[in-house]
């Protein structure tokens, strides 16, 4: 089975046997689960993001905000022209400006630390949950982005 998780509460499936077969499994609990019969196509725009903001900030050692610089940008469409063209190459479907939009996107990231880190000490303050221990990472990671903003 292929799964696309798109966020704290979303997951997206094909719409299939098995796909279905999970969206029973998790019936009634608060993960919301998508089905589609594109799948390929949802997936490889997942794999756009993570193929240039995965390797770049790892070898940067920098956070999202590296992506901006012109050259890394111009590097940025380099890598999605490429991937683009293997996805379209598997019979993927994709939009003309595909590599136009993701970069778009990940410039429109509000940034990992509050997606992810940010997430967690959310919902726990939704339901009366301590979590110190986020909370601090949490703290640490936004003062290195207001030093790196600095």
């Amino acid at each position: 089975m292929r799964l696309r998780h798109a966020g704290p509460h979303d997951a997206v499936v094909a719409d299939d046997e098995p796909g279905r077969a999970f969206v029973d499994l998790f019936y009634g609990t608060p993960l919301r689960i998508i089905r589609s019969g594109d799948f390929a196509t949802l997936a490889w725009r997942k794999l756009l993001i993570n193929a240039v903001a995965n390797p770049i900030t790892a070898l940067t050692l920098q956070r999202q905000a590296v992506l901006r610089r012109a050259d890394v940008h111009e590097l940025c469409r380099g890598i999605l022209d490429e991937a683009v063209a293997a996805a379209r190459a598997e019979g993927v479907k994709l939009a003309d400006d595909e590599t136009a939009h993701t970069i778009a996107t990940l410039h429109n990231f509000s940034g990992e630390l509050e997606a992810l880190t940010g997430a967690i000490v959310a919902a726990g303050e939704r339901h009366g949950l301590a979590t110190p221990l986020n909370r601090a990472l949490l703290t640490l990671l936004r003062a290195i982005n207001d030093a790196i903003a600095t």
